[in-house]
């Protein structure tokens, strides 16, 4: 539902933007504001700003910003709603609530949340249960699992009848219809209802939010599936979602040393881990690495470390998981366990420091994707070697760093004993042809083309005054009241600021209330820059301001000349001389204006 202005008003109003953005990332005070690396993008230098006198945040790396919604928003990838009931919820505000005709109109969404987290409940008692669970938690302990990692984790036990958890469900006043679109309820060929998951480990999938959307079973027998994950419905994704997510997040962010992520395969493997102190630690949902996974996690980490099982380490599918990092701009590295061992195996073996200590061990992608290339092809022989080199250039033709490819093909040239030169041929040749196929494709050559329009930069400045001291905008509508400034994001800017001036006084104006108004992200963005910009226009605001108006109107002067000029020669052309006598005329008294 849409809220009022006065209840977003209230709600950011008692939400301080750093105490917000501190709880996700370590603030360092710098003079009247605070810094930080950049959650958004990588960096070595901190050029992301928070400001906590006009509530707003700008990363001068990429160009992010705004209000403490737009924070959120990007941080936790949520829409405007989630965020304000979110902020809501943290500053204890109720929000108006809609009122439906009737239960049925409730949103399907929220409902499948709902199911999750009773059968999280349900599934999690199970296990506790002195006698239900005993079977489970025997299986558990015997693999070092105690109540910390069950509780820790809402560990569960299906258990092995037919609809006990649909019984339950049922109970709980929950319809067949969405059971069954849940996933957890399947229905047989007679048409009764049945549970999916019977006499299995259970482990609910949270998303990034902390919200339970799945679950993942595993048998404690030789019977098979290993592990049944349940279906993909509208909030579960399987090349999406991360297991353990919503923990590690947290973790990286009150870290103040590099924001890594450990990736791992399993379940039990990322518990292990988290239980003896890496926190920041995630699994794959038995699916391999995806796009999707990889821009998630860029949001939360700079780098990502690739634990694999000894024995998995050369797969093919491991080292197309790997490119994608590099695609994406993403830090990594890769960690083999010996062979034999998975991660729950190898710290349960070497505890938590030959853990620490194998991580020191871990190596450069472009060196473990050499490393297994020469392993499996022959460098000597000229088959092999054009192999190695063929996996190499489709890797190099996907990152978007010149500096990394340059590093890379040289170490290549060395290692193989070949020309840079004539690698970096090859390499030129493909994205040739890489480049004629994608032109080959019109709606991609013009996406290719598109460019964001530039922002004139006296009108930035002036706006940014403006901005900072909002008695100067009357002083300019005054001066200019039908002035169009011609950067989009900065007449998009204007008009909101001029609106709220029209509709309220000067003292109610504010600069987090005008973010407010704004939608388009990139706007919201230019104007968060705008706001902590300084440009240095010395002491005497008044005559800076008086100078940049001057400017203005000389340049506005100089615009409607040469249209004048345009449209006498287009008069003249046509041979409309009563028209350009009017355009002369007009031409003139232009001139003759004093600036």
């Amino acid at each position: 539902m849409a809220y009022n202005d006065q209840i977003v008003d209230q709600v950011q109003s008692l939400n301080d933007i750093v105490e917000v953005v501190s709880a996700y990332i370590p603030l360092k005070r710098a003079g009247r504001n605070f810094k930080a690396n950049c959650p958004f993008h990588n960096e070595k230098t901190p050029s992301f700003i928070v400001n906590p006198d006009k509530q707003i945040f700008h990363c001068f790396g990429c160009g992010v910003g705004g209000d403490v919604f737009s924070f959120l928003m990007k941080y936790e990838q949520m829409n405007f709603p989630e965020a304000l009931k979110r902020l809501a919820e943290r500053v204890h505000v109720t929000l108006p609530e809609s009122k439906p005709s009737s239960p049925r109109e409730k949103s399907q969404l929220e409902r499948l949340y709902q199911i999750y987290l009773a059968a999280s409940e349900f599934y999690h008692a199970n296990l506790k249960h002195p006698e239900l669970g005993k079977q489970a938690r025997a299986y558990l302990a015997k693999r070092s699992f105690g109540t910390q990692e069950m509780d820790m984790f809402c560990i569960g036990f299906s258990l092995s009848e037919w609809r006990t958890l649909y019984e339950f469900l049922s109970k709980k006043g929950f319809g067949e219809q969405e059971l069954l679109r849940s996933g957890l309820i399947l229905r047989s060929a007679q048409g009764s209802p049945y549970d999916l998951f019977r006499n299995r480990i259970m482990f609910p999938i949270s998303n990034a939010q902390g919200k339970v959307i799945a679950f993942g079973g595993r048998v404690m027998g030789d019977e098979m599936p290993k592990y049944l994950n349940s279906p993909e419905t509208p909030v579960f994704r399987k090349r999406k979602e991360m297991y353990s997510l919503h923990l590690a997040k947290r973790a990286i962010a009150t870290s103040e040393e590099v924001r890594r992520i450990l990736i791992v395969e399993g379940y039990l493997d990322c518990i292990r881990l988290y239980s003896n102190g890496f926190q920041n630690v995630v699994a794959t949902l038995g699916t391999s690495l995806t796009q999707e996974h990889v821009q998630t996690l860029k949001r939360y980490a700079d780098e990502a470390v690739v634990v694999f099982d000894g024995d998995k380490a050369g797969e093919q599918a491991s080292l197309r998981g790997l490119d994608i990092f590099l695609e994406e701009g993403m830090g990594v590295r890769v960690l083999c366990l010996p062979k034999g061992f998975d991660p729950d195996d190898f710290i349960r073996s070497k505890g938590r420091e030959g853990m620490i200590e194998l991580l020191k061990q871990s190596q450069d992608v472009f060196d473990f994707k050499l490393q297994v290339l020469l392993a499996r092809y022959n460098k000597s022989d000229s088959l092999g070697l054009l192999k190695i080199t063929s996996e190499f250039l489709d890797t190099f033709a996907k990152i978007k760093s010149p500096v990394l490819v340059d590093r890379y093909l040289k170490k290549l040239a060395v290692t193989l004993g070949v020309e840079e030169g004539s690698l970096r041929s090859e390499l030129n040749k493909l994205k040739s042809r890489q480049d004629s196929l994608r032109s080959a494709h019109p709606e991609i050559k013009l996406a290719a083309e598109q460019t964001q329009k530039t922002e004139p930069q006296i009108e930035k400045i002036l706006l940014s005054l403006m901005l900072h001291y909002p008695p100067y905008i009357r002083m300019f509508l005054e001066l200019f009241p039908n002035y169009s400034f011609l950067g989009e994001k900065t007449r998009e800017i204007f008009n909101a600021f001029s609106q709220m001036d029209r509709e309220q006084d000067e003292a109610q104006l504010s600069t987090s209330k005008l973010l407010n108004r704004i939608k388009e992200d990139k706007v919201k963005a230019f104007a968060s820059e705008l706001l902590m910009s300084d440009w240095s226009v010395g002491e005497d605001r008044e005559q800076a301001f008086q100078d940049l108006l001057m400017t203005l109107k000389k340049q506005e002067k100089a615009i409607r000349l040469k249209t004048l000029r345009n449209q006498i020669s287009q008069a003249e052309e046509s041979g409309n001389r009563e028209l350009v006598l009017e355009y002369m005329k007009a031409y003139q008294e232009m001139l003759g204006q004093a600036e």
